[in-house]
């Protein structure tokens, strides 16, 4: 199942119990009404988060072609320059781990997500240690793709890399907004 967006919701109360009624943001969604058409006899989860809008692939690949001009340039790895920005952005979640389940996680978190890593910090709970769960790109709306770009340009110009001029990089980000990501 994918995810619903809905722009207003309301409760309702009857004999069966309490009803979360969704105004869903199309008049006409199929996935929803096969959903309801084929549910089974269960108990079902659903999870209500604020809707964060994506970022366009082309914010992506302009940034990994100024990463990897960037990286030939001062003659690092891209993928050190695109950590390092990550860890700029301030993207993470703080958590409390048992030092015991601490390579677990690490391990879960980061799988299969290059921008993806965390930090430890000392717990005041013993056994437990305070951790920095970094999102990478891939997590981040637009706000935050458009800061990770701005971050690359900042540090490309201060070492002669060239960049979009202003005029076309306020197109670019027009364009994202005009895609609705």
């Amino acid at each position: 199942m994918r995810a619903l967006n809905f722009v207003d919701c309301a409760i309702r109360v009857d004999e069966r119990g309490t009803w979360f009624n969704l105004l869903l943001d199309k008049p006409f969604i199929p996935v929803a009404r096969q959903f309801v058409l084929q549910r089974k006899d269960r108990l079902y989860t659903a999870e209500l988060k604020e809707f964060r809008e994506k970022r366009s692939l082309d914010a992506n690949s302009y940034y990994w072609r100024l990463c990897g001009d960037l990286a030939r340039a001062i003659n690092e790895k891209p993928e050190e320059i695109y950590l390092r920005h990550i860890k700029d952005i301030g993207n993470y979640s703080v958590l409390c781990v048992q030092e015991k389940a601490l390579s677990g996680f690490e391990h879960k978190w980061a799988s299969g997500h290059l921008g993806r890593f965390i930090e430890t910090k000392e717990s005041k709970i013993p056994g437990c240690v305070t951790v920095l769960a970094y999102y990478g790109s891939s997590d981040f709306d637009r706000r935050e793709m458009s800061r990770l770009i701005d971050n690359i340009i900042q540090d490309c110009k201060a070492v002669g890399v060239e960049t979009l001029p202003p005029d076309k990089l306020a197109l670019l980000k027009e364009d994202w907004d005009a895609q609705g990501n």
